[in-house]
C-alpha cells in the first residue's frame, strides 16, 4: 500500500478502525448520472484573491469594449423580436446539442463496459452513487477497512496549488458487502464490481488493473 494512498485515509477513520487497503480510484464515465431530485444543491466557493484580480483586470477591458456595443442597444437590430428569438432558439439547439454528445459518450463507454450498476436509486449501490455525487470534487480514491469500503474525493480546483484537498465522500458498511468480483475484461483501467446484500452491484475501478487486482485479492483474502 502506498504510503500517500494511506495517508489521506488517516484523518477519516474511526477510533480503533483498521485500514486494509487502500488504492487509487477512477469513475466509470458509464454510470449513470445521478437524477436531479436527488443531489444537494451547492455554492459555488467564493473566488481567491488571484481570481478577484484577474477579474477585476479583465472587467475593465470588457468595460472598455463594451461601452461602443452598448451606444448600439437601442438599434432596431439588437432590440429586434426576431432576432432575440432567433438566438435563444440557437440555444437551445446548442444545448440539446451538448446533451446528446453526453448521451453518446454514455452509449459508447456502456458498449465498452458493458453494464455498470443495477438497483434503483433507494438501493445499497444507488446510495453509495448518490452520496458520491453529492460530495462534489473529483472521487479519485478507495479503501477497504475492517469497517467500511470508503470512497474520497479531492475538492482542490487550484492550477496553481494542486495538493489534493480530500473531503469524504461515500461509505459502505462491510456487512453490507457481499462480493467483490474483478471484471474479466482486459483493458488499462481495472474495474471489479461490488455487490451488496440487497442484490444491488456497482462497477468501481482503478486505473491501473493491478492495483484493482490487490484490492479484490485483499478482500478474498478476509482481511
Amino acid at each position: 500500500m502506498r504510503a500517500d494512498y494511506r495517508g489521506c485515509f488517516q484523518p477519516f477513520l474511526r477510533p480503533g478502525e483498521r485500514l486494509i487497503v487502500a488504492s487509487d480510484y477512477y469513475e466509470n464515465s458509464a454510470l449513470p448520472s445521478v437524477p436531479a431530485q436527488l443531489r444537494t444543491p451547492r455554492t459555488p466557493p467564493p473566488p481567491s484573491a488571484l481570481e478577484q484580480r484577474v477579474r477585476g483586470v479583465l472587467g475593465n477591458v470588457l468595460g472598455k469594449v463594451s461601452r461602443p456595443l452598448e451606444a448600439m442597444g437601442g438599434s432596431r437590430v439588437t432590440n429586434n423580436p426576431l432576432i432575440r428569438a432567433t438566438d435563444r432558439a440557437g440555444d437551445r439547439v446548442e444545448n440539446a446539442a451538448i446533451g446528446l454528445d453526453h448521451l453518446a459518450d454514455r452509449a459508447m463507454e456502456r458498449a465498452i463496459w458493458g453494464t455498470v450498476m443495477d438497483g434503483g436509486w433507494h438501493s445499497i449501490a444507488g446510495r453509495l452513487l448518490v452520496d458520491l455525487t453529492n460530495a462534489g470534487g473529483e472521487p479519485q480514491r478507495q479503501a477497504l477497512t475492517d469497517q467500511r469500503l470508503i470512497l474520497l474525493v479531492n475538492h482542490n480546483t487550484s492550477w496553481r496549488n494542486p495538493t489534493p484537498q480530500w473531503e469524504f465522500g461515500a461509505e459502505v458498511p462491510r456487512t453490507h458487502i457481499v462480493r467483490m468480483t474483478a471484471h474479466s475484461k482486459t483493458i488499462s483501467r481495472g474495474r471489479f464490481d461490488v455487490a451488496f446484500a440487497d442484490g444491488s452491484w456497482i462497477a468501481l475501478g482503478s486505473v491501473r488493473r493491478e492495483n484493482m487486482e490487490g484490492f479484490v485479492a485483499t478482500w478474498s483474502r478476509g482481511f
